[in-house]
């Protein structure tokens, strides 16, 4: 490799880990009640994604509440925690890349930018409707991110008072761009898997 392509990949690296500058730290948080739990996985791309790492997301401070349509979940941005090492461990092989403190910084300083937290702070996810008996539901629901609201369905397991699903949302439909740096050699991929478990009061 050239000395020319060795700077270039490690200035992208440096973008990454968001060594220039100040680093916002995380807002204190709550533990979701009720043992309800969010993550999201974001995964590497680029030409030269083997230089960077998937990533995982856990939604602190997750809130649940419950009318009569079905749950309705929110969360702070500020208070997404980056790639815990418990959550990294039980992925497999994927998020095996060990991910140190100043890493995890730069991650949440590029994350935050993206989703330019600061005006559009929370996330809210809305059921709108349920269909199915049984333990498989489609369901419905009305996602509000970065000052953009969609509709989405996806498929939830549900065992009495306790519901397991995930969906696939797409950062562009909410006019957010993927992170990158030198021109796509270094990014994120568009497409995200939010994966949730939620218990009602109760169970």
């Amino acid at each position: 490799m050239s000395r020319r392509r060795r700077g270039l990949l490690a200035t992208a690296l440096a973008l990454l880990a968001g060594c220039a500058g100040p680093l916002p730290e995380p807002r204190p948080a709550a533990e979701p009640a009720g043992g309800s739990a969010l993550q999201v996985l974001v995964f590497r791309g680029g030409t030269a994604a083997r230089l960077g790492h998937n990533h995982v997301l856990r939604a602190a401070g997750l809130r649940v509440d419950w009318p009569a349509a079905g749950p309705v979940l929110a969360f702070r941005l500020d208070a997404l925690e980056i790639d815990p090492p418990a959550l990294r461990a039980g992925l497999g092989p994927a998020f095996a890349s060990a991910v140190d403190d100043e890493a995890r910084a730069g991650t949440r300083a590029n994350l935050l930018k993206a989703l330019d937290a600061a005006a559009h702070p929370e996330v809210v996810v809305r059921t709108l409707q349920q269909f199915g008996e049984g333990p498989r539901r489609a369901v419905e629901a009305e996602i509000s991110l970065h000052g953009v609201t969609r509709r989405q369905w996806f498929v939830v397991d549900v065992d009495g008072r306790h519901a397991r699903g995930e969906v696939v949302i797409r950062q562009s439909d909410f006019g957010i761009q993927p992170f990158a740096v030198l021109g796509g050699l270094l990014a994120v991929q568009d497409a995200l898997v939010v994966q949730f478990e939620l218990s009602r009061p109760g169970a």
